[in-house]
């Protein structure tokens, strides 16, 4: 079969991505197996697809389907919007699509069997998000780079440091680097990790060089142990340290350049102290945030302080899986369920340990995490059944502004109480449960509508999911039509049926 080549499997993969978000972002939800027609109405053009397994969220599988439908719906757009974003998007597509295969075809760099986990699953997501139409996009690496920085190459690499002069600093929190670090900082200077690829591109920086030269910024060159990409490509994880960076990479990576605003600090070091106070749950936890050091934007301007800094992060558990990881093959999750010996419990503990404390830390706090697959992570028992569930990156928490607390009226974490909900729906629900009932029910005997069912019934048990039952409709982010208007930092949001309403209204 030609699609189990590395092109066309990644083309196919990229056909389905596209193909789902269309008909998401559509209104058309009410897809059954068998063949489907698809009228594009500004076009003329009509989609003759075969639909081979339907799912009640939209996670549709094709029999394998013409590249031209990729053209099909990219000149419908053009000529819906009246927005020229064909070219642009049609090169991010195919970039992707070369990305995917390269990652699919290139042996992956050796290391023992098992021996890291969380590594494992950070380093595994080879097709990422399922509904967004250049999910392996990264604008700024070449070949090279990627060879060298792409996590889905199984990479580590040293991670260099800059020592910056004190007065330029500006921090918040634990940001204590490594021993072996700090032992080579000056004194009256203080270390940033920078990624490589940040590196060299701040090497050519105008602003940087008279920094150098006026020996305000030392170029420390790789210190410490060797580090490996996360799924974000960006953070980096030193295991023998026990701690994770996230640092500016000015690399466009799926939507945006992934340097870090002030703003952004701001806000992750605002939620950090929120969720600090937050009583614990059993079966859940929160990846801390110790601290943030940039370069202090009133003595260097916003722009430079985005592509300097740093946000230290405790690493997570070693054995606790991305679920980005876990579900980019979603046979591999349901493998661990299905040999737990009971999927439905399974589902039913997975509830109790993310979905529950997710919606009661916002029904009680009014926090709203940024619970995502690629921020989610799950440790499963011996068994398969899952143990634990961790939430990181306080940069996406959002607090709702009628219960801000300690914090600030003008803090960046604080949201409308609707638009964080609204933000807590579409990660925890329609992003990452969604998904994961789409995996179990895919590729176990059980089937999707069943465990939605499961899931209505486990949640119906507390009053927190009460709001959440309510819902005839679920936000979905339209990452295919924000792609296409270059609307990736301000997305465009649709609806979706709430499975869960529905089995909760039967």
């Amino acid at each position: 079969m030609t699609a189990s080549r590395p092109y066309p499997r990644a083309q196919q993969a990229t056909i389905r991505r596209i193909v789902n978000a269309y008909l998401r972002e559509n209104g058309l939800h009410d897809i059954t197996a068998g063949p489907l027609t698809v009228s594009l109405p500004a076009s003329g053009d009509v989609l003759r697809l075969t639909v081979t397994h339907a799912s009640p969220t939209g996670h549709h599988d094709y029999a394998e389907t013409p590249a031209h439908v990729i053209d099909a719906i990219l000149g419908e757009l053009e000529r819906r919007t009246g927005f020229s974003g064909t070219r642009v998007l049609r090169a991010q597509i195919d970039g992707s699509i070369d990305r995917t295969a390269r990652y699919l075809a290139q042996p992956r760099r050796a290391r023992p069997s098992h021996a890291d986990p969380a590594r494992e699953s950070e380093q595994s997501v080879l097709f990422g998000h399922p509904f967004h139409p250049t999910p392996k996009s990264a604008e700024g690496f070449s070949d090279g780079d990627l060879d060298a920085f792409a996590p889905e190459l199984g990479v580590s690499f040293a991670l260099p440091y800059l020592a910056v002069a004190r007065e330029l600093v500006h921090e918040e929190g634990d940001v204590t680097v490594p021993g072996d670090v700090a032992a080579v900082v000056p004194d009256g200077y203080v270390p940033i990790p920078v990624h490589p690829w940040q590196a060299r591109h701040l090497r050519r920086n105008p602003a940087v060089r008279r920094l150098a030269d006026a020996g305000s910024i030392v170029d420390l060159g790789p210190c410490g142990g060797e580090v490996y990409p996360t799924s974000s490509v960006r953070t980096v994880c030193d295991p023998t340290a026990g701690v994770t960076w996230k640092v500016p990479l000015h690399v466009r990576i799926t939507n945006f350049v992934r340097n870090t605003p002030v703003e952004h600090l701001r806000r992750a070091a605002d939620a950090a102290r929120v969720v600090a106070q937050l009583p614990r749950r059993r079966g859940f936890e929160i990846v801390a945030e110790t601290g943030v050091r940039t370069l202090d934007p009133a003595a260097v301007g916003h722009d430079l302080a985005a592509e300097v800094n740093v946000v230290r992060r405790v690493a997570p558990d070693r054995c606790a899986r991305v679920l980005a990881g876990l579900l980019d093959d979603p046979a591999v999750l349901a493998g661990y369920a299905d040999r737990s010996g009971d999927v439905e419990e399974w589902l039913r503990r997975y509830l109790g340990i993310a979905q529950i404390p997710l919606l009661s830390s916002f029904a009680d706090h009014g926090v709203a995490f940024e619970a995502h697959v690629q921020n989610s992570l799950l440790r499963l028992d011996d068994d398969g059944m899952p143990a634990r569930f961790l939430v990181r990156d306080m940069e996406g928490v959002a607090v709702s502004r009628s219960r801000a607390g300690l914090l600030p009226p003008g803090s960046p974490a604080l949201y409308d109480d609707e638009e964080a909900w609204r933000r807590l729906c579409y990660h925890a629900v329609t992003n990452q449960l969604a998904h994961v009932i789409h995996a179990l029910g895919r590729h176990t005997s059980i089937g999707e509508r069943r465990l939605w069912t499961v899931a209505a019934d486990e949640l119906a048990r507390f009053s927190d999911a009460d709001r959440l039952l309510a819902m005839p409709e679920l936000p979905a982010k339209a990452n295919l039509l924000s792609r296409f208007t270059q609307r990736g930092e301000r997305p465009h949001y649709v609806r979706i049926p709430n499975p869960l309403w529905k089995a909760a209204s039967r």
